[in-house]
């Protein structure tokens, strides 16, 4: 009995591990998982850090010395990496806007002209700050930031109106003591410094200064967007590329009933006979994009952006390249287990990689450059570029443009591999 066990066993065992699909299903996707969800989460603690400074785009207009001082400051902040000239210039508000636009960056600090004048002056107009934001960056990184950011500029702050604040002090405290009570010089000593302690003369209440959020010139965005804005995109992504699985086994299954040998006597090319394989594929994937973002709206309300036919565009481009990736699938792998396991493992991968479910901006520096080798990645940038930064046709150009490369490509290995036998 023991040994029928054992012979059994064993059996299985090579059944189990001559199958590639199931071993990459069963070993190889739970370490790529790992590995790729570790490392890019490692970037969401760490953001901020030492090891993983968050870039900060800087813009000093200020006449007088107060911004430079916080500058200063800044630029010996681990956590943060002070970027304030381009090409030996100093960075204005024009340049931010640009080169957080083209994607360079992600966060901008401009200090107004007026800054050091207003912050002395104390008057009810007090000194306006202004962050350029990404619309897609979200609090995990813009936390770090206002928090560093603004505790220097405060400290700095408060040291130059120190000496108004001070005689304002003392002139408020002799003018209610009689004049000749010289009884008095202590507790106005201690009042005095009482009144040096309270935030109403060295705290971050007197300062004055507003602190404001507004994204680059040129992204037409009316209200601060969602979560559910930024997410939807996302999984929708996601969802769209489980195509290939389904791809892959129904060509896999019209193979093994001999369908294509059958149909290599019509008098059609094989790329035409590839092509109408696909089409019902590349319907379905615009109807799962229109439904999850009909989703969006009726239920989280969400904006899908001011051009359609960017919309439609960046839909279109990302549905071709999920098709070509599934046809490559059935074109290179030569079992069932085999599609089926390298299927899943290229679902999951890619779409850690590419920034579904960890923002690619967070992860360290040499996995945000991976991420540009996944369709993924430049579809979910073109979708939020369109839905969460209010940009048109024109703008979301190189992103479908990429997702056309990824699809042609996969399309070409397909063709070139394919075995209709």
């Amino acid at each position: 009995m023991f040994y029928q066990i054992y012979a059994i066993t064993i059996k299985e065992l090579k059944i189990l591990f001559r199958s590639t699909g199931t071993i990459s299903t069963l070993f190889l996707m739970p370490v790529m998982f790992i590995l790729v969800m570790s490392i890019a989460l490692n970037g969401v603690f760490d953001s901020g850090s030492e090891n993983n400074p968050i870039s900060l785009l800087v813009a000093n207009a200020d006449r007088g010395e107060i911004a430079q001082k916080v500058i200063n400051n800044l630029k010996d902040v681990n956590g943060l990496t002070i970027i304030d000239t381009q090409n030996d210039s100093a960075l204005n508000r024009a340049a931010i806007d640009a080169l957080i636009m083209d994607g360079s960056y992600h966060i901008g600090l401009v200090f107004p002209a007026d800054f050091s004048e207003k912050i002395l002056a104390q008057n009810d107009q007090g000194a306006v700050v202004t962050y350029v934001v990404d619309p897609s960056v979200g609090n995990q990184m813009m936390g770090p930031v206002r928090g560093m950011v603004q505790g220097y500029i405060e400290r700095e702050a408060s040291l130059a109106q120190a000496p108004a604040n001070i005689q304002a002090g003392f002139d408020n405290i002799l003018t209610n003591l009689p004049p000749a009570n010289q009884a008095m010089l202590k507790p106005v000593l201690a009042s005095f410094t009482g009144i040096m302690t309270q935030n109403d003369v060295l705290g971050k209440n007197a300062t004055g200064i507003t602190y404001q959020e507004e994204a680059p010139t040129g992204m037409r965005i009316e209200k601060e967007p969602t979560s559910a804005q930024q997410n939807v995109p996302g999984y929708t992504i996601f969802g769209v590329f489980f195509i290939i699985q389904s791809l892959a086994l129904s060509i896999y299954e019209e193979k093994s009933l001999g369908t294509f040998r059958r149909l290599q006597a019509a008098p059609l090319s094989r790329a035409a006979l590839l092509i109408g394989k696909l089409l019902p594929y590349f319907i379905i994937n615009l109807i799962q994009i229109a439904l999850m973002f009909a989703v969006g709206v009726l239920v989280f309300h969400i904006e899908l952006g001011h051009d359609i036919l960017a919309l439609a565009l960046v839909s279109i481009t990302t549905a071709a390249a999920a098709n070509g990736l599934g046809l490559m699938i059935a074109a290179l792998a030569k079992t069932r287990e085999q599609m089926s396991g390298v299927s899943t493992l290229l679902s999951v991968t890619l779409a850690a990689l590419g920034g579904m479910m960890v923002p690619v901006y967070v992860m360290p520096e040499f996995m945000q450059s991976l991420s540009k080798v996944t369709p993924h990645a430049w579809a979910l940038q073109g979708f939020q570029d369109v839905i969460v930064r209010g940009l048109g046709l024109m703008d979301i150009l190189p992103e479908s443009a990429a997702l056309m490369g990824f699809a042609l490509l996969f399309f070409g290995v397909a063709l070139w591999r394919f075995r209709f036998e």
